[in-house]
């Protein structure tokens, strides 16, 4: 499973690597593809965590497939699209750990979380006013976009998008502008920040189950706050690329069956999460069927 891609940079110490870059220039080198040393255990809780996500994601097929006849509202409407949403990205994570990216596996469950609880957000928590505005706010953030492009290159915007085009799209901001100027975070919601809607979601579970329940925000707190340094690049998940070697320092990303598994389970707790609270939504019919599974994976089986 794991690949190594490699390139070498000389210079005294990982300390020193801005100062190297700056004076010596950085000397790229590829290195042949070598097996690093793992326990058999980590590749088999990989393969395990593997054909788990392909079996839950069939399941959840089946759930979401199919008619349905209920009172459904435009915000469960949203709800079912990011669920589909979730369903598409947990299938990409699993994709791109067969290739042995881990750093954009983190990337992609950090999507993941964000539609599994603004999914479940707007069946516990959103009334029809929140639906209205995670709809529109993307024309206000659209025309927002639009003035960007203009102040920076107004002939390239005008060979995308006519005169017309933008005053019908200016027309538009001004129609609905008063509901989102002057917002701070996720100006659609008034839950503006993805950890307030995750909490806001627990507590509708707990009083639903009747005893504390932290699982959306353990969700935002753990899995997605640790993929945020993948999404954004920080010093820590770099870190990962750079390896000292005696005078020079490799730079390279030298995946492990131990992380990737890890990876994998992150998207799938994430998938599991959800489902739940879909098929309530879509009549309860799977909600035993759901538990076994669960229990059953978390339990190794």
């Amino acid at each position: 499973m794991p690949r190594l891609r490699s390139w070498t940079v000389l210079c005294g110490s990982l300390a020193g690597i801005a100062v190297a870059a700056l004076f010596l220039g950085i000397r790229f080198k590829k290195k042949a593809a070598k097996a690093s040393m793992q326990t058999e255990a980590d590749k088999s809780e990989f393969h395990r965590q593997l054909e788990e996500a392909v079996r839950l994601r069939e399941f959840a097929y089946s759930v979401a497939e199919g008619k349905h006849y209920a009172n459904f509202e435009r915000k469960d409407y949203i709800a079912l699209a990011l669920f589909s949403r979730c369903l598409q990205t947990h299938e990409a994570a699993e994709l791109v750990v067969k290739q042995s990216l881990i750093d954009d596996v983190w990337v992609l469950v950090r999507a993941l979380v964000e539609h599994a609880v603004n999914a479940v957000y707007m069946l516990y928590v959103a009334d029809s006013a929140t639906a209205d505005d995670f709809n529109d706010y993307q024309d206000y953030l659209g025309y927002k976009v639009l003035l960007d492009l203009k102040g920076t290159d107004e002939p390239m915007l005008r060979k995308l998008v006519s005169a017309e085009e933008e005053e019908n799209a200016r027309l538009r901001f001004e129609k609905i502008r008063d509901r989102f100027d002057g917002k701070r975070g996720d100006k659609w919601c008034a839950d503006d920040a993805l950890y307030k809607r995750a909490a806001k979601v627990d507590a509708v579970v707990s009083r639903q189950a009747r005893e504390k329940r932290t699982d959306f925000l353990w969700l935002v707190n753990t899995l997605w706050r640790y993929a945020s340094g993948y999404t954004h690049g920080t010093a820590g998940s770099l870190s990962h690329h750079l390896e000292e070697k005696g005078e020079e320092v490799w730079i390279k990303r030298k995946p492990t069956y131990a992380e990737a598994a890890k990876a994998m389970q992150s998207a799938n707790s994430a998938l599991y999460l959800v489902l739940l609270p879909i098929d309530v939504r879509l009549g309860g019919k799977h909600a035993a069927e759901l538990n076994r599974r669960f229990n059953a994976w978390v339990g190794g089986k």
